[in-house]
């Protein structure tokens, strides 16, 4: 089996009341160019006994990196991602002309969210849809670049990095989990997986 492609970075809001945790608000976070996902884990520690490893204590999760490269990243996803603010500026010195500004400034504080997107994966010529959700993230701020205009266009993509955490969920069947994934036929029904883990109400 092979990737062959990505598609739809969703995003919900994350909260927490005593360890139950809900999403809302779920929405669709540009369109996506790539991602990649980086783990911390603990080291390894190997018990010796009779010249082998008797007992371990295996490494675990700590923390993960998400890279996010998306189509674009426009003022009302970094408003939703990034917790900064709008407010309503003049255009010069004269006139009633007014402007839509972003605000980064002290009161910035990126919120927590649930974060799920859709490889494409083919095997035997067959395509199936693997939908990745990682359960707390918070972005950080992205750095700026462009580049001049030549003779061809070269496209410019943003990237955002997202550092991952262990959900405050406990259940029956879930403790502080960090990831989970599906696997479906069709691309709809994995928007359909991610919408919901994302606060979407079913009809």
């Amino acid at each position: 089996m092979a990737i062959k492609g990505l598609s739809k970075p969703i995003v919900g809001k994350y909260a927490n009341s005593n360890g139950t945790v809900t999403y809302s608000e779920p929405t669709v976070a540009s369109k996506a160019v790539e991602y990649s996902i980086a783990w911390t884990v603990g080291d390894n520690n190997p018990l010796y006994a009779d010249n082998n490893i008797a007992e371990n204590d295996k490494g675990t999760f700590q923390s993960g990196e998400l890279t996010l490269q998306t189509a674009d990243l426009p003022q009302e996803l970094s408003l939703l991602i990034l917790g900064t603010k709008q407010i309503t500026d003049r255009v010069g010195t004269g006139g009633d002309s007014s402007v839509t500004v972003q605000v980064w400034d002290d009161s910035q504080n990126a919120p927590y969210l649930g974060f799920g997107i859709i490889e494409l994966h083919q095997e035997d010529d067959v395509d199936s849809y693997r939908a990745v959700f990682l359960n707390k993230v918070f972005f950080n701020i992205p750095e700026n670049a462009a580049t001049t205009r030549g003779e061809t266009i070269e496209w410019q993509t943003p990237s955002i990095i997202a550092t991952i955490q262990r959900s405050d969920e406990v259940s029956s069947n879930k403790s502080h989990p960090w990831m989970e994934d599906a696997w479906f036929e069709t691309e709809s029904a994995a928007i359909e997986w991610l919408e919901f883990k994302c606060g979407k109400e079913q009809a």
